[in-house]
């Protein structure tokens, strides 16, 4: 009985062992990495440019393989907006990008598990725009009312500038003349009839005298 019992011991430790040892062999092959989150985050709409993207995995990636890890941002025209190379910080991954064009943006993404295991996704985000940005529109849609003044203030100046000039020379245009001729004409006509009228007297005085 006694020896039975430390064989069944010993058979229980083996088996102990031989499980412990499956599980320990299967553990690395199950265990690939897996998106933990993103920033901008799924479905977020931001208001500001954040001037980049990037995704966080639950353990670090594998970086021999440069050009592996990929982070590409398209705006909603189509273009990439991503640029530069990609950063690895940890388990995040950024790259530059300039989100200026209001819309729904996506992001695709593949990175390598530190296993070796490529793993990849797409998530997408909407940028709404900021309020400078409109502001400054508005800015700019009223400039060329301001701008009008200027262009007839040389018209207005240069109307106020004759205006004295031609209203002082009028007056001495309408007057000086006028008056002078005036004069001339009454004196050349009283002239003329006083000559008239001194000849026909002097016409009827001679039969008079001669007959008396």
């Amino acid at each position: 009985m006694k020896f039975s019992f430390r064989r069944a011991r010993a058979a229980a430790a083996l088996t102990a062992v031989l499980a412990l040892s499956a599980l320990a062999g299967t553990a690395p092959a199950q265990a690939h990495d897996a998106l933990a989150s993103t920033s901008p985050a799924e479905g977020q709409t931001i208001t500001t440019n954040p001037g980049k993207v990037s995704i966080t995995l639950n353990n670090p990636p594998n970086t021999q393989l440069k050009g592996s890890n990929i982070i590409k941002v398209t705006a909603p025209d189509g273009h990439t907006v991503s640029t530069g190379e990609l950063t690895v910080n940890g388990a995040t991954l950024t790259t530059a990008a300039d989100i200026d064009h209001p819309g729904k943006h996506t992001v695709e993404w593949r990175a390598v598990s530190a296993d070796g295991h490529p793993i990849d996704g797409k998530f997408t985000f909407t940028f709404a725009g900021t309020d400078d940005h409109a502001s400054s529109e508005a800015t700019t849609a009223s400039a060329p009312a301001t701008a009008a003044p200027p262009v007839t203030t040389p018209a207005a100046v240069a109307t106020e500038t004759q205006t004295p000039e031609t209203q002082a020379a009028e007056p001495a245009s309408s007057q000086t003349p006028d008056n002078t001729g005036w004069f001339i004409g009454i004196g050349v006509v009283l002239l003329i009839l006083v000559g008239v009228g001194a000849y026909l007297v002097g016409r009827r005085a001679k039969p008079g005298t001669g007959n008396n």
